[in-house]
């Protein structure tokens, strides 16, 4: 074991734990200690001079290293560090290093090919050093202070370095430069390798990177607050989790890839793992609401001056970097777009290869689509211009036809059956590696980066002729443009984007000037047929997102097909990310300008009937005062920002524009705006003196307990108006509901309030209804879907029933009530006392059974309206009890009354009621 301990170590880790006098102890008796060992001793005047980090690597230079062991080891004890040579000691019987040893040689050959810096490391670590920071501090903070074990989410856009970073973590970890104290085990997961995985057992699934000469994995588990599981590349397995979804509890159960994922991020499966996962926008919204313990570290990318020594480091020369930079510098846009590592390579490498055709330098960049076609075109050309055009045709669709099968089944490792089916040969696979469009992992091929893949499967639309059959695996045209401006952003999104871009008639010269070959010009027409079909949906089936058309939109730029595009649409709903993005879109409406109401800026498009929500408006957006500009117009009181993702210092300005006496917002719907407890201080402020908010939707925030105490306490404030909360799947337990019990007591305005998705339980339930039963209690709709409840509390909901004739509504739907619920709750709707009008009872897992109870409340209550029953197992003789209570003489004069009196049927925030 001791051989290869330095090298899996990291002999260095030990040498900065030295003082800087015991440093120099140790140098001055290194030039004497070799000779015990009978080895020729370092010329002083190289130990004299070297830092640690060189002497780590003089001392793996001169001696091999079972005697560098040897001779540290006896060097520590002289300067009095036993404390490092217990350490080291105890380091090799844990027998680790077979691992680190592996997972050392592993990462550094991922370093050294897969990763596109082409920079000095010095210059990579300076770039990164505050994330870097964040990083090692926040597990060891976590650990003094006896916290859980957290879950660090590094959070960024495509491109900015999230898998690049998570790479040299693991590198670190492996060298011993990180966490040596922490963490004795890192797990590296790729969802690519993941996506491609069925069914499995956690120790399966961390068992493909473990040694044969390693101690047993299941001893890993023995120290879980030891281990660090690294999660890369979630977006793309493509697969949806939801709570409670047939968690895994044991870490040698098999299940579903999903349900093992699943059990990890919300923490059912070994809490005291620790984790680090790396999600972009799209995967923060998916996955978001399944963390648990979670801190967000933000990469931000490049400053201007990491730009400017990114281009120099780049090209060793001189004169190129600053030619090529002056062309970069000059288009501001593309200089913006350089923030991104990965677009920094992107264009340096496509300025390179122009170089050395002796070209004059240019790059497209008035779109993204423009900038990533400049870039394929350099390659295409850098792969030789002597190949007849019928050859370049075919290669090139090969690689998109790779591209394009990869992005509809979730692929992103291609073996060589792949490759043979998209008819990509061995040499062309070469020179696309060469060119660094491909790159090798392990036996398999993958795309150099995610948005590479993206762009050539998009590119293959291209080559598609209206003769050609179908490929079994790729979507058409129309499938992908409705799939891009879906409400659920998908892998998908970006090809639309591109998509869209291809259909200018001035993208598709560009591209066939450069390869010489014609391409489809159909894209345009397939698209606009898509949109025309989706715009004759109903609207209430929500089909189109507005914010995703607007983003494509945007990419083409062409004002007569923005035009055509947007005559289609009657009614928008408009969710802003882009304030210029929408502005470009809008003043291309036709027929909807005068159903809508929007404020933009200092742009108002105003009329009664339709509320347009105001969403995702970006952080430059925030600053330059827009939550002001918006709110302070008299006539505005519906603001909707759901998926806008806020942070502790938006809402907070939120909050005080929210209090500003010339605010009149009336309905306020904060739903998956990744608010947490600590904005719940500055929200309930506004909820305890503002008269004029009546609505508030946080549905889809992990608010948690904490939360819900902070905003209870301003629902007792006297100033608080509001009348209806929606607090829908805000990761509440039943700890809540004493909270919650304290405010309805003091509250008099409160008449809605939705805790749906909850975990309330029967316990939490049996809170609420002590309270409900008290004559101060004013609430008149509770909404209780989907909070883990059993016909135990049926009791308690009853007794309410019976006692309170302010309770109108009581939703209890996808609960375990079964027929033993509904009967108790049956008998309390036939109490004269009961006032209750709407009841939901769909998937409770009732039965026929309750048939007979679920007819005798129908007929004996006096103010029943609306009755439930969705998704119950009817039998006929259970049909036939309930008809025959429905035509019923004291039923009818209710169905009556039904049609007459006015319903609750409109969406409120995100939650629809009856």
């Amino acid at each position: 074991m001791a051989e290869s301990f330095f090298s899996d170590f990291g002999l260095l880790w030990y040498l900065e734990e030295l003082k800087k006098e015991e440093f120099w102890k140790f140098k001055e008796l290194l030039k004497e200690e070799p000779l015990k060992f009978e080895l020729k001793p370092i010329p002083w005047t190289e130990l004299k001079k070297a830092s640690r980090e060189h002497l780590s690597k003089l001392l793996g230079k001169h001696y091999p290293e079972k005697l560098v062991w040897e001779v540290t080891l006896s060097l520590f004890l002289q300067i009095n560090r036993k404390d490092l040579w217990t350490k080291a000691q105890e380091e090799i019987r844990h027998k680790l290093n077979p691992y680190r040893n592996h997972m050392k040689k592993k990462f550094q050959l991922i370093w050294e090919t897969q990763t596109c810096l082409h920079v000095p490391e010095d210059f990579y670590k300076e770039t990164i050093r505050n994330e870097y920071e964040q990083l090692m501090a926040v597990y060891l903070t976590a650990d003094e202070a006896g916290e859980p074990s957290p879950t660090v989410v590094l959070q960024g856009p495509e491109g900015i370095g999230k898998t690049t970073l998570l790479r040299r973590v693991m590198l670190d970890w492996a060298e011993g430069r990180l966490w040596k104290d922490r963490f004795s085990l890192l797990f590296f997961l790729n969802g690519s390798e993941m996506s491609k995985i069925t069914e499995t057992s956690l120790v399966e699934l961390l068992s493909k990177d473990w040694p044969d000469s390693s101690e047993p994995i299941e001893d890993v588990f023995s120290q879980p607050r030891k281990v660090l599981l690294i999660i890369d590349g979630l977006e793309e397995m493509g697969c949806e989790l939801t709570l409670g979804d047939n968690l895994a509890s044991g870490w040698e159960q098999r299940r579903p890839i999903h349900c093992i994922l699943n059990s990890l991020l919300q923490k059912k499966m070994l809490p005291e793992f620790s984790l680090l996962i790396a999600l972009g926008k799209m995967g923060m919204r998916k996955y978001g609401m399944f963390l648990e313990q979670t801190s967000c570290i933000f990469l931000t990318g490049f400053s201007e001056r990491h730009k400017k020594l990114y281009f120099s480091y780049y090209f060793r020369e001189d004169n190129k970097s600053l030619q090529a930079f002056s062309l970069v510098r000059e288009k501001r846009p593309l200089l913006a777009l350089c923030q991104s590592p990965f677009v920094c390579w992107l264009v340096c490498t496509c300025l390179k290869w122009q170089m050395e055709r002796g070209q004059d330098l240019e790059i497209a960049s008035d779109s993204i689509t423009s900038l990533y076609a400049s870039f394929l075109i350099s390659a295409f050309k850098s792969a030789g211009d002597s190949c007849p055009s019928k050859q370049h045709r075919a290669r090139l669709k090969s690689l998109c036809t790779l591209a394009a099968e990869g992005m509809w089944t979730c692929t992103f490792l291609f073996g060589p059956e792949d490759l043979r089916r998209s008819k990509v040969s061995e040499s062309d696979a070469l020179m696309w590696v060469s060119l660094r469009l491909l790159q090798r992992s392990g036996d398999c091929l993958t795309f150099s980066h995610p948005c590479i893949q993206e762009f050539c499967a998009t590119l293959y639309y291209l080559f598609k002729r209206p003769e050609a059959m179908p490929h079994p695996a790729i979507g058409s045209v129309t499938q992908l443009a409705a799939a891009a401006v879906s409400e659920a952003r998908t892998l998908l999104s970006w090809m639309g984007i591109f998509l869209f871009g291809f259909s200018t008639e001035k993208m598709v010269s560009m591209l066939e000037s450069a390869f010489g070959f014609p391409l489809s010009r159909d894209i345009g027409q397939d698209i606009t047929r898509s949109l025309e079909a989706l715009s004759r949906r109903e609207p209430t089936e929500d089909v189109v997102a507005f914010e995703e058309l607007f983003n494509c939109l945007f990419e083409a730029r062409e004002p007569d097909f923005v035009t055509q595009v947007m005559n289609f649409f009657e009614d928008v709903n408009i969710y802003i990310d882009v304030l210029t993005v929408v502005t470009c879109s809008l003043t291309r409406v036709r027929r909807a300008q005068e159903r809508m109401f929007l404020v933009v800026g200092d742009v108002c498009l105003a009329a009664d009937g339709l509320r347009i929500a105001v969403s995702h408006v970006t952080k430059e957006e925030r600053d330059l005062g827009f939550f002001k500009v918006v709110l302070h117009n008299p006539h505005m009181k519906y603001l909707n920002l759901y998926g806008t993702s806020l942070s502790w210092t938006d809402v907070r300005q939120l909050c005080e524009t929210l209090k500003h006496p010339m605010c009149n917002i009336e309905s306020l719907v904060l739903g998956k705006c990744d608010i947490t407890e600590e904005s719940c201080e500055d929200l309930g402020s506004v909820l305890a003196h503002s008269k004029k908010l009546k609505l508030l939707s946080l549905v889809d925030n992990p608010l948690k307990d904490k939360g819900a105490m902070v905003l209870c306490e301003a629902l007792k404030h006297p100033g608080c108006a509001l009348g209806t909360l929606l607090l829908m799947h805000s990761c509440l337990t039943s700890v809540a509901c004493d909270y919650i019990s304290q405010a309805l007591l003091c509250n008099s305005s409160l008449a809605l309030l939705d805790l749906g998705l909850t975990y309330l339980e029967d316990n939490g339930v049996k809170s609420l209804c002590e309270v409900l039963k008290h004559p101060d209690c004013n609430l008149q709709h509770l909404w209780l879907m989907g909070c883990y409840l059993t016909s135990v509390c049926c009791a308690d909901l009853a007794a309410v029933l019976t006692q309170n004739e302010k309770l109108k509504t009581l939703k209890l739907g996808s609960n375990k009530l079964y027929d033993a619920g509904a009967k108790q709750l049956c008998e309390a709707l036939k109490h004269p006392n009961c006032k209750l009008e709407n009841l939901g009872l769909e998937m409770c897992d009732l039965t026929s059974a309750c048939c007979e109870d679920l007819a005798s409340a129908l007929t004996a209550c006096r103010s029943l309206r609306t009755l439930n029953l969705e998704w119950i197992s009817l039998d006929l003789d259970g049909a036939v009890l309930l008809c025959d209570a429905l035509t019923h003489p004291d039923c009818e004069k209710k169905l009556e009354d039904l049609e007459n009196r006015p319903v609750v049927a409109k969406r409120v925030g995100e939650g629809v009621g009856w």
